[in-house]
């Protein structure tokens, strides 16, 4: 009896890994299925829910983290501003700082980082966070030595806006906020909210018809599939801005 329950013990120690994994694939796949419907009020939250089971069962899976994170980035994104919002970037930025220590190597966990610091920073307000500017550029900078075309070059966007939004004197440049941008465009010429930022930084930057160009193509793209609420909320924007540029 003792070696049978040594023998069912022994199994069952080796066939958990697989078990849990075919639980976390199953995991992923509803969140997957949720997360495409994030437009839909409380589906986003819920896809954030059945990911963080997923993340229960497989703690070390940097893929698993990564759609935790992104699906934290949308929820606080598009969260009233306050305690809440700075709360879920707050807790972004934990679990970002935990996939990089387990996996240095990997985009993820950088990428997320330097995206969750500077939410948490825009929702603090840039002139409080003015000290988050240097782990914010030494994220991004590391996510693109490892793969600058991760989620469609967002490093380069998230850059672009950093040096857009600090004042000149605490380091901001809107020249380096326009090639972050462009190099952003020519890797993923359809991310909107990038052609939405390098319209603001054209304006800035006094080329007004360059920003108004940029502001009609956003306008006029066939949105990326995988970007529908996104492009959707950046065009009602672009659409705003446009009509006080052409004033």
């Amino acid at each position: 009896m003792k070696h049978l329950l040594l023998l069912l013990t022994l199994i069952f120690i080796i066939a958990s890994p697989w078990l849990w994994g075919d639980a976390v694939e199953d995991l992923l796949l509803k969140g997957d299925e949720l997360y495409a419907r994030r437009g839909e009020p409380g589906l986003a939250a819920q896809a954030l829910a059945t990911y963080q089971e997923a993340l229960a069962l497989a703690p070390g899976s940097v893929s698993v983290m990564a759609k935790n994170l992104q699906a934290m980035f949308f929820i606080g994104d598009n969260s009233p501003a306050g305690a809440d919002k700075q709360r879920i970037f707050k807790a972004a930025m934990e679990l970002s700082r935990k996939a990089v220590a387990l996996h240095p190597d990997r985009v993820e966990g950088h990428y997320w980082l330097g995206v969750h610091t500077g939410s948490y920073g825009q929702a603090r307000g840039v002139l409080k966070s003015l000290f988050l500017k240097n782990d914010i550029i030494r994220a991004m900078n590391k996510a693109i030595a490892i793969d600058g075309a991760y989620e469609n070059g967002g490093a380069y966007c998230v850059l672009g806006r950093l040096y857009f939004k600090v004042p000149g004197l605490f380091g901001g440049s809107n020249k380096k906020s326009r090639r972050f941008h462009e190099t952003c465009r020519q890797l993923a010429p359809r991310r909107s909210n990038n052609l939405l930022f390098l319209a603001e930084t054209y304006w800035a930057l006094d080329e007004e018809e360059l920003a108004i160009k940029t502001l009609e193509e956003l306008q006029t793209m066939e949105p990326d599939p995988l970007w529908l609420p996104e492009t959707e909320k950046d065009k009602q924007a672009g659409a705003r801005l446009l009509q006080r540029y052409k004033k």
